[in-house]
């Protein structure tokens, strides 16, 4: 172990000295702002990366305090142990892959649309106000129009000298409509997830059902299409039409869940742009990005192939 391991285990033990470590795994890649330790498969604990970081583990401790609630997905008991340290139940289960989502058969990926869409749902119609009167802040993606047009000529100020002119004008096209349309980032905030990505989502491959969803570190108001824009990006549009059975999405939203879903890759080299000007890759992650491309091995259901008779 090294030292930062034996300092958190250190901490574990004073706070719960009753508790067992005879099981203990460290993760410190999934946690974009934290390191992770998972005690018996029971207790995980979640250490600030940074000072800044700690907000995050706050954060997520106080939105998944409120809306348990309004919520009939399992979701993990947080707490605070210290200002940068948080301690949660053990959800079981495991990331919702696109390819293990997608060899499913189409009931069962109905099944796990309709858990997703019922989630979504009941998120993002809780209360506002009872929200406000929580404390709950807003989530980091709630943007209005001035400042995504901000962020949108920050990013392609930052990433032109490492784009050819193909990538270039492939980028004006997803802007150009959200700029021209002086309405588009028009939406009334409600309680988002915010970071809904398939590793959040965690599936149990035995009984084919979501187990519970985690990583509310970026929850807060903000626009409900940016959950969408997450699925899209991640699952697929055409599964996200599964979800939209159970859920209505309008036209307006899925535009901006589109948008949201195109620009999240140019957000990641933006800030990677940011990583070679300073030369500090310590935050340095390379992501996993799914298309809307079947997986191997997968049967085209739309597609045939009949055998050829000599």
């Amino acid at each position: 172990m090294n030292s930062s391991e034996l300092r958190y285990i250190e901490i574990i033990k004073s706070s719960f000295p009753q508790l067992d470590l005879s099981r203990i795994e460290f993760n410190k890649t999934d946690g974009t702002h934290s390191d992770i330790a998972i005690v018996n498969n029971e207790v995980v604990f979640k250490f600030a990366r940074y000072d800044w970081s700690a907000a995050y583990l706050r954060n997520e401790a106080e939105v998944v305090g409120f809306i348990r609630d309004f919520i009939t997905m399992d979701l993990p008991k947080v707490e605070m142990v210290y200002p940068n340290v948080s301690k949660r139940s053990f959800v079981k289960g495991s990331p919702l892959y696109r390819n293990i989502l997608l060899k499913l058969d189409h009931h069962t990926q109905d099944a796990v649309a309709r858990q997703i869409a019922t989630f979504l749902d009941q998120l993002h119609n809780i209360p506002v106000k009872k929200a406000q009167y929580a404390g709950i802040g807003d989530s980091q993606m709630n943007k209005n129009r001035e400042e995504w047009l901000l962020e949108l000529e920050t990013m392609q100020r930052k990433i032109a000298p490492y784009c050819t002119e193909y990538v270039k004008e492939y980028l004006r096209q997803i802007i150009q409509p959200a700029v021209e349309n002086e309405e588009f980032f028009e939406f009334q905030p409600v309680l988002i997830h915010g970071d809904l990505k398939p590793n959040h989502i965690l599936f149990d491959k035995s009984s084919r059902r979501i187990t519970g969803i985690i990583g509310f570190d970026n929850a807060g108001f903000g626009d409900p299409a940016y959950d969408f824009g997450m699925l899209m990006d991640h699952l697929g549009e055409n599964f996200l039409m599964r979800v939209n059975k159970y859920y209505p999405i309008t036209s307006e939203y899925l535009d901006r869940a589109r948008f949201y879903a195109y620009i999240s890759n140019f957000m990641w080299y933006r800030d990677i742009c940011d990583m070679i000007a300073t030369r500090d890759f310590s935050r340095f992650q390379i992501p996993a990005k799914d298309r809307d491309i079947l997986p191997l091995g997968a049967t085209s259901q739309n597609v045939r192939v009949k055998s050829q008779r000599k």
